[in-house]
């Protein structure tokens, strides 16, 4: 019923995970930036920190968490 080959780690196989894996943390990264421009954007900047600083935060722990959760996947 299934294929004798279900469960075989094979070459392209870990390089479609690296890039699919490599291209969750960098969208992650993104988003905490693009996130962090519309915060301070969309709400004046009321509590006096720029955007560049709240997206490099954002952006540093979008990546943490990313790495993190890519850790978890290929431990699995």
């Amino acid at each position: 019923m299934y294929p004798d080959n279900l469960g075989e780690v094979t070459a392209k196989k870990v390089a479609l995970s690296t890039v699919v894996i490599g291209g969750l943390v960098a969208s992650v990264a993104l988003g905490g930036v693009l996130s962090a421009f519309g915060d301070e954007f969309f709400l004046d900047g009321k509590k006096g920190r720029d955007y560049k600083k709240v997206a490099q935060r954002n952006a540093a722990l979008g990546g943490a968490i990313g790495a993190v959760i890519a850790a978890g996947m290929m431990a699995a």
